[in-house]
């Protein structure tokens, strides 16, 4: 029972340690060189084929993100309004 509980301990410290942000190592001076030349282009990603796609909708995320926006901040005026 003694083994179960020191591994229990030992497992919560590795996972709090492998949980903490990493190191800072870069300056500032090198963190300014890098901006200073731009950023990176951007690359398109390439599709591709899985057997799963057959099921999907050929609908695409740029359509549904649209249709949310329109439907996102609907109101409703309530029937009993506290000003009467």
């Amino acid at each position: 029972m003694l083994i179960k509980i020191l591994l229990g301990v030992v497992a919560l410290a590795v996972g709090i340690w492998l949980g903490l942000p990493g190191r800072f190592e870069q300056s500032t001076d090198e963190i300014e060189l890098l901006m200073s030349r731009g950023g990176s282009k951007r690359r398109k990603v390439k599709r591709h084929f899985i057997a799963i796609d057959r099921f999907r909708k050929d609908e695409r995320a740029s359509d549904r993100r649209r249709e949310e926006g329109r439907r996102r901040f609907r109101t409703a005026v309530s029937e009993s309004d506290p000003k009467d």
